[in-house]
């Protein structure tokens, strides 16, 4: 196991947790944590998961012990297929309506109002809330693994192909996080048109997103496209980055969503439509040669486990919207509620400060039990700052069970060596090949430097991250496998990904002309 050191020392409050085998996620969470963020989403929400999951913030950075000794009874294949079929009736009818009625909750109540007694019972609810999304995203994201993973079992075997090669038949589809992005290309349409809103917006950057949209608010044009802006935020503002409940999302700080405007604007060829149109013409042409080669007694059987496997594309996809962003961020209007109260009444300085609580600071503040919590909030955010330059392990504790592959398609935590210099090799997760400079993004608030053509190189990207799939011409990414976020998105923009590249951001530099060959999982710098 690996021994604490004076780089990443490791305290363990229970000796057996030592014993456990507790994982870094640098695909969800890469970067340090708050404390309240950790408390008051990822803990519970992830102890919902079930499979034994459980959760440690070590060093501000999130380790997780999945428990995967269990095995499933045997089922027949009809039984299996009986079960998944069922699975989108289940998501439609039962659990997206029940998400639903939570984000709506977090999103319109009126918590600013509420008494501090109230304020503190709203903690407990949406500590039980957390649990609950957890249970609903596995109930909803399980049964569409399980029918990818079959589809792509499947097919290697009746046909030889490639996991990659199988993921053609069930493209095109379309989901919530491609909807995200062609409601904000259509935006662009809005803009363009209004010649005064385009020469603003084609001037935009972070730092004068904010006077931008004021000076558009003064001008009668401007709050045409303003009016059709704000109903977009409302309905796809609530995402965030990455998984961090401290980080304020779109809704919030719009200067994300109007940097990708500005590149819209600047792709005059570039539709939405046409590709997906073009995405749904390669799906029924890879479906008949498929078809064609696989053997008759076996056809049955296959388009069986591709109809179910249909049926579920979107879930990937659209459980990330309503689950994962959402419903997860939301319920921000509840904390930075919390955060005025503490400031109004003196405990920190500014609301935002309240992530930098733990949740029993919170209840003893609004409580009356304790006068000034800045010096915590202050200890927090330095003891943060140290440790964002550390690099945390891969894993804590034990080592990785032997025999336990988890999700390898989801999280792709291969090791690639590539056999011929200046050459990475990654996992191939969207075919096709194209080049262009190298674009290197830690995070969104540096979206704005990414230009049509580019190919997009990241650590890790999220649901939020999506609309920059519409300009990139390839996408490079340190971590993820041919099921993960980044290359069902990659596929549905028709455009070459590759995959759990290790150390691409730092391997690569920026500018760098890149050519990527998503089909073979190789990046040549060239």
């Amino acid at each position: 196991m690996p021994e604490s050191t004076d780089q990443f020392p490791v305290t363990w409050d229970d000796p057996a947790d030592a014993l456990r085998h507790w994982e870094f996620d640098p695909m969800h969470a890469p970067d340090v944590i708050t404390p309240l963020g950790f408390e008051l989403l990822d803990e519970q929400f992830l102890k919902g998961f079930g499979l034994g999951t459980d959760v440690r913030l070590v060093n501000h950075y999130m380790f997780m012990h999945v428990e995967l000794d269990a095995t499933p009874p045997p089922r027949s294949f009809e039984d299996m297929l009986k079960g998944l079929a069922a699975a989108w009736p289940q998501w439609q009818n039962r659990i997206l309506p029940e998400v639903k009625r939570y984000i709506e909750r977090y999103r319109t109540t009126d918590f600013d109002a509420m008494s501090n007694a109230d304020l503190s019972s709203e903690i407990d609810r949406l500590l039980d809330t957390r649990k609950r999304q957890g249970q609903l995203h596995t109930q909803a994201v399980m049964p569409w693994f399980g029918a990818m993973n079959l589809l792509l079992d499947a097919f290697r075997k009746l046909t030889q192909g490639s996991f990659l090669d199988a993921t053609r038949l069930v493209q095109g589809h379309g989901n919530k996080s491609v909807e995200a992005g062609r409601k904000l290309w259509k935006l662009s349409r809005i803009a363009d048109s209004i010649p005064a809103v385009r020469e603003r917006i084609l001037d935009v950057t972070p730092e004068t997103a904010r006077q931008t949209l004021d000076a558009l608010e003064s001008d009668p044009d401007g709050r045409l496209f303003l009016s059709a802006f704000s109903k977009y935020l409302d309905d796809y503002g609530w995402r965030s980055d990455l998984f961090d409940f401290s980080m304020p999302t779109w809704a919030e700080n719009p200067s994300i969503p109007l940097s990708q405007l500005r590149a819209y604007l600047e792709m005059e060829d570039y539709d939405p439509d046409r590709e997906l149109d073009r995405q749904r013409h390669e799906r029924v042409q890879a479906i008949q040669v498929t078809l064609a080669v696989v053997e008759p007694e076996d056809r049955r059987r296959f388009e069986d486990v591709l109809e179910v496997a249909t049926s579920l594309s979107p879930l990937q996809e659209d459980h990330n919207f309503y689950i994962d962003q959402r419903l997860a961020f939301t319920p921000r209007r509840l904390v930075l509620a919390i955060g005025r109260r503490l400031t109004s009444d003196g405990h920190i300085d500014d609301p935002p400060d309240v992530f930098y609580l733990r949740v029993s600071h919170v209840r003893a503040a609004l409580n009356s039990e304790s006068d000034d919590y800045r010096n915590v909030v202050e200890g927090y955010k330095k003891d943060m700052a140290r440790w964002a330059e550390a690099k945390p392990p891969t894993y804590i504790g034990a080592s990785r069970p032997t025999g336990i592959s988890g999700f390898s398609l989801f999280d792709g935590r291969n090791h690639f060596r590539a056999d011929q210099p200046n050459v990475l090799k990654g996992n191939p997760s969207s075919p096709g090949t194209a080049s262009g400079p190298a674009r290197i993004l830690m995070n969104l608030s540096q979206a704005d430097r990414l230009k049509p053509g580019d190919v997009l190189v990241a650590r890790t990207t999220m649901p939020a991250w999506t609309p920059l799939f519409g300009v990139a011409s390839a996408i490079v990414v340190e971590t993820g496998g041919v099921l993960s976020h980044a290359a069902v998105t990659a596929r549905e923009y028709g455009i070459p990904a590759v995959l759990g590249v290790a150390n691409a951001t730092t391997a690569i530099r920026d500018g760098q002309l890149l050519e990527v060959s998503g089909s073979e999982g190789r990046i040549r710098i060239l």
